[in-house]
């Protein structure tokens, strides 16, 4: 096994690699990650073995992010919290915005989030080789994956 310290905001960036990407609102496929290329069963193994590590990491830094939108948030009367961008908006006749000002809560909560995303935790999994890799024939790039491939020179 092999150790490799990575930002938290990295693990956002290897589980978007490995499992690919789909834009939320209109279901369209972003990028289809490593797992879905056609690859030999043993890194499929042990790249899905490296996904569940970095979806658990992932899970204790999206309930961090919980606790700091309720710390800066406001709750509605159903119960929901959420932090507006802006605190003031003034729109135009036809409907555009002419004016929006950022919410001071909003900058506070992407502020410390942004501090949260800068640690380091360290990862462990089983190594990587270009061999592993050699046979995948990808239009992807995969650069944090990439940090965890041992090059044999």
């Amino acid at each position: 096994m092999e150790k490799v310290s990575l930002k938290l905001f990295e693990f956002y960036n290897l589980e978007a690699e490995l499992s690919g990407l789909t834009n939320q609102q209109t279901g369209q496929v972003i990028s289809k990650g490593l797992l879905n290329e056609k690859i030999k069963l043993t890194t499929k193994y042990w790249l899905t073995d490296l996904l569940k590590k970095v979806v658990e990491e992932k899970k204790s830094v999206d309930l961090l992010r919980e606790d700091l939108i309720k710390k800066f948030g406001e709750t509605d009367e159903s119960g929901n919290t959420s932090i507006p961008i802006y605190s003031k908006v003034e729109k135009d006749e036809e409907g555009k915005i002419i004016l929006a000002e950022p919410n001071p809560k909003y900058v506070e909560f992407q502020t410390e989030f942004n501090n949260l995303l800068q640690e380091e935790k360290e990862l462990e999994y089983k190594s990587l080789s270009l061999e592993d890799l050699d046979s995948v024939e990808s239009e992807g790039n995969y650069p944090t994956l990439f940090k965890l491939v041992k090059i044999d020179e």
